[in-house]
């Protein structure tokens, strides 16, 4: 588990953010059920905003996990196509050397047919 600098570890913080995340989500929810009994349009205004605040924590939530697994697998990807372009460099290698064997065993056939 990854500790930061004050010593709370990554998945306690971002269980934090979730939960006040969800709360401002009920209390928006609740205000905004609250308001509508009594028509008050600037209590149902507050509970629509408070509501707002709470998914757009979620979503920045959920989309700061999204971006830190798109970058692990474009590392893992990257580390992959570096392997292969080793192979092909092996393979292009041992190509060279055999066309150049060949080439002297053509070389010493056309000599010992002279």
């Amino acid at each position: 588990m990854k500790q930061t600098l004050n010593g709370i570890p990554d998945k306690w913080k971002w269980s934090g953010i979730l939960v006040i995340g969800g709360l401002l989500i009920g209390a928006g929810v609740s205000d905004c059920l609250i308001a509508i009994k009594h028509l008050d349009l600037n209590q149902i205004a507050r509970g629509l905003t408070i509501f707002g605040a709470g998914l757009t924590i979620l979503v920045i939530l959920d989309n700061s996990k999204t971006q830190k697994d798109t970058e692990k697998i474009q590392k893992e990807t990257i580390l992959r196509l570096e392997k292969v372009e080793d192979k092909l460099n092996e393979i292009h290698q041992s190509q060279q050397l055999t066309e150049e064997q060949l080439r002297e065993i053509k070389e010493l056939l056309h000599k010992s047919n002279s």
